[in-house]
């Protein structure tokens, strides 16, 4: 039979309703403590927002990617999606041997084609030997959550990374230690480099990787160690003036759009070479990779039809119409203009989707390669 001590702790850990979120938590000692840290049992919480919070374009006290100037600019829909905190990460160093988390969601809703973690959850990761390793996630169990992501770790200060919910909104973030140990925000003026734009689709969004750190443009942002915004908008890539704007308020590295999935070839027709030439105007110099549709699984297996959504034959269609506004393009000596191709995006043995459309771990692994290949060789030109 369970001892009431240790039911104490199953409760906190994983049934704790958080409605009145308390400054601490205070836990019985555990025989496996490191001594140093036996008399400080008592959790104390720190709000996300005081920490280094990287991923959106903006220093509102919330975690939501575009400020609040432009909810009149872009589509009410696109705005809502931006509510959403995809690609959005809080940093911070502890030396604290526990770590917790609880977090508040705007919903919480099942998603048919993700997992409760990849669409309202958070993991962690930490860096460790100038490389950041994956350490666990919180399972979100509705609008208010808590969960215990590490512990009996030492003594030794280390640095964190925590994603935040790929689709769903955080209404607010709190990280626990224990009581008597430190953390702090990580200082991020060493990082010189400008963040790298994400502009696309459900895909960039995070559609349906696991959970949030295996985003495409996460998985690039760890492994380059850089800034990324994620401007992943599902079913809204549509190459559109308003999010023109956005980055023209901004000053990236470089920004890629991989908007072609969502976009009729007709979209891309109208749309496309528009927006180049807008954020040309004002970022005369600013790198631009286009990136094509990748081919979905079941185009495969349907009749080819050029007017049908999904065939291959569309497909291809939309993928010409991007080539040929590129081609366009550079025609008009628009410069440090880049293009990559669709067909090698997620490999050839179609296991890299989970619906046929939106890519699993798997998926976003290799797209994240193609993308960061060609970002690293932007980048050293």
């Amino acid at each position: 039979m369970f001892k009431p001590y240790i039911i104490a702790v199953l409760s906190v850990a994983f049934f704790a309703t958080v409605d009145s979120w308390d400054s601490l938590i205070t836990r019985p000692d555990s025989d496996n403590a490191p001594v140093d840290v036996l008399n400080h049992t008592e959790i104390e919480y720190i709000d996300g927002l005081k920490l280094t919070v990287q991923g959106k374009l903006h220093q509102e006290a919330n975690f939501r990617r575009l400020p609040i100037q432009y909810k009149g600019v872009v589509r009410p829909v696109v705005w809502n999606l931006s509510r959403h905190s995809a690609g959005i990460i809080v940093r911070f160093t502890t030396n604290s041997p526990e770590i917790w988390v609880r977090w508040g969601l705007e919903n919480f809703t099942k998603k048919a084609n993700m997992t409760d973690i990849g669409a309202s959850g958070i993991d962690l990761y930490c860096k460790k030997e100038g490389k950041w390793q994956y350490v666990n996630s919180g399972i979100p169990q509705g609008m208010s959550n808590e969960a215990l992501l590490i512990k009996e770790m030492d003594l030794e200060n280390k640095e964190f990374l925590l994603n935040l919910p790929l689709y769903e909104g955080v209404t607010e973030l709190e990280i626990g230690v224990l009581k008597g140990t430190t953390i702090s925000a990580v200082n991020d003026s060493k990082d010189s480099m400008r963040p790298v734009i994400f502009y696309g689709t459900s895909i960039t969004q995070g559609a349906s990787a696991s959970r949030p750190g295996m985003a495409y443009p996460s998985i690039i942002s760890r492994n380059l160690d850089i800034e990324t915004i994620n401007l992943g908008f599902s079913g809204n890539g549509k190459f559109e003036r308003s999010i023109g704007q956005v980055i023209c308020d901004i000053n990236p590295s470089l920004l890629v759009v991989d908007c072609t999935p969502n976009s009729s070839p007709e979209v891309i027709d109208q749309n496309a070479l528009d927006l180049i030439l807008q954020i040309r105007e004002c970022h005369p110099e600013l790198p631009i990779l286009l990136v094509e549709s990748i081919i979905r699984a079941y185009s495969y297996f349907r009749t080819q039809n050029q007017e049908s959504f999904g065939s291959r034959d569309y497909i291809k269609r939309q993928n010409a119409s991007l080539k040929q506004v590129f081609n366009n393009a550079m025609a008009a000596d628009i410069d440090n203009l880049f293009y990559l191709e669709g067909h090698e995006l997620i490999g050839h043995d179609h296991e890299a989707t989970v619906d046929g459309t939106h890519l699993s771990d798997l998926g976003m692994v290799r797209i994240a390669s193609k993308i960061q290949s060609r970002i690293n060789h932007i980048l050293s030109e």
